[in-house]
């Protein structure tokens, strides 16, 4: 029997469950579950959840840039001169979204690095749940997202 979640939001932490012939994932509530970013003039802005990130609301003049989790991980991403995050998600045909990972460019003085930050776990991936992935990337990617820090 196929059992799927009917509504995410009533979920807590990483109860989102989701039944597979061979396969249990689990993964953290995207409804609480949000960034934050802290200024030098002391102001916070918190986006509402990862459907609404927020994000292009973000000013220039990051001081900190942290993800937290409904799981209660908090990451907090060291500083660089600028971020630039998406979301991986897949959907599947009845609407139901998996979130697999936030994933944050970030500019340094010679190069990009992707840091993601995994929101799913199962029996297969060797990767949890706040797991934290370094990679370098080529090139830097056009986009007008990119906000810089302070």
């Amino acid at each position: 029997m196929d059992k799927r979640i009917s509504s995410l939001k009533d979920l807590d932490a990483e109860d989102g469950v989701v039944y597979g012939a061979r396969n249990k994932v689990h993964m953290i509530n995207p409804f609480k579950s949000y960034l934050e970013v802290s200024y030098d003039d002391g102001s916070v802005f918190r986006g509402k959840d990862l459907f609404t990130t927020g994000w292009d609301k973000v000013k220039d003049g990051i001081r900190k840039l942290s993800y937290k989790l409904s799981t209660g991980h908090i990451i907090v991403l060291p500083k660089f001169k600028a971020y630039f995050p998406t979301i991986e998600v897949s959907e599947s045909l009845e609407g139901f979204r998996l979130f697999h990972a936030i994933h944050i460019k970030c500019l340094a003085d010679d190069k990009v690095l992707k840091y993601s930050i995994i929101l799913k776990e199962d029996k297969i991936s060797k990767y949890k749940i706040g797991d934290v992935i370094v990679k370098e990337e080529t090139g830097i990617p056009d986009s007008p997202y990119w906000r810089m820090t302070a």
